[in-house]
């Protein structure tokens, strides 16, 4: 009797396990990952966190949640979340870049506090640590640059440091080299020597986004080529940022300085809070807007 009763059992657990898995209703990671590449963010983001609930240990699904969270802003979620994958998986590149990113973002969205600066310490040295682990990879090494260049000495931060990387990145590929060297030099108000290598390198590249950044900055900066650096910041609007380069948030913050300079506060006003909209802490564009708005007649 217990012989013929337990192919019944069987087959009744796995009918079981098969009902249960239909009425969790969770699409599979490939849909999610499918939705996420389509920049169907909210969407896809959904179906991670049910995944990651149900498996905890999905490094993958951690990953591809944590960047879902990036791209909507919400900061200290991807910490959180890339934080646990880093120590499921502390020799993945891909998770460290990303959690170092989250933590240099965050960092900068508090300014200058004690917990900004340990979020940044532990950001760069996740970013250090998967340019170890991947020295090819030269979107790593952009993000330190762009770390290095603009963090304090007391988290890490040095011109010297950002020099070597360009120099790095030259090495493996001559014209994203330049650029970032113009970019430390853009930050060092070398305007005329980066805006030269900036100009070489659209000749060769015409949508090279962090060399047209780089010219708007420039002109934001200067006061000179407003026009030019207008063209240049409106170019990068039909492009899209990497992930380690300033985002559409960022132009238009650049935009409205430009704006600003060139005499036209309704404009730059228009460009800061599209920058508002598109990243609500972005500091610098709130604290442009209300200088201009303190100014208003």
């Amino acid at each position: 009797m217990n012989m013929s009763f337990r192919p019944f059992v069987t087959i009744l657990l796995i009918c079981s396990f098969g009902l249960a898995k239909m009425l969790a209703g969770v699409p599979p990671l490939e849909t999610a990952i499918t939705l996420f590449n389509a920049h169907r963010v909210a969407e896809a983001r959904s179906i991670l966190a049910a995944i990651t609930a149900r498996e905890p240990e999905n490094t993958r699904a951690l990953w591809y949640l944590g960047q879902t969270y990036l791209l909507m802003q919400r900061r200290e979620d991807a910490i959180a979340v890339l934080e646990h994958a880093v120590k499921l998986a502390p020799q993945d590149h891909h998770i460290l870049a990303d959690f170092g990113s989250a933590c240099l973002l965050r960092a900068d969205e508090l300014g200058t506090t004690l917990k900004s600066i340990g979020y940044a310490r532990r950001g760069r040295i996740s970013l250090e640590q998967a340019v170890a682990l991947a020295p090819d990879e030269l979107a790593y090494r952009e993000g330190l640059v762009a770390f290095y260049k603009q963090a304090p000495a007391i988290v890490g931060g040095s011109m010297a440091k950002a020099y070597a990387q360009a120099a790095e990145i030259a090495k493996r590929n001559p014209l994203r080299g330049a650029v970032s060297k113009a970019s430390i030099q853009a930050k060092e108000q070398h305007f005329d020597e980066a805006r030269t290598i900036c100009e070489e390198a659209l000749r060769i590249q015409p949508d090279n986004y962090l060399a047209l950044y780089t010219l708007g900055r420039i002109a934001s900066e200067s006061g000179k080529d407003l026009v030019r650096g207008e063209q240049a910041l409106r170019h990068c609007l039909d492009l899209t940022p990497a992930s380690q380069e300033p985002d559409f948030a960022g132009v238009h913050y650049r935009l409205g300085l430009i704006a600003e300079k060139a005499g036209h506060p309704d404009k730059a006003r228009a460009e800061y809070e599209t920058a508002l909209r598109l990243e609500p802490t972005f500091k610098q564009a709130t604290d442009a807007l209300a200088q201009l708005n303190e100014s208003k007649p």
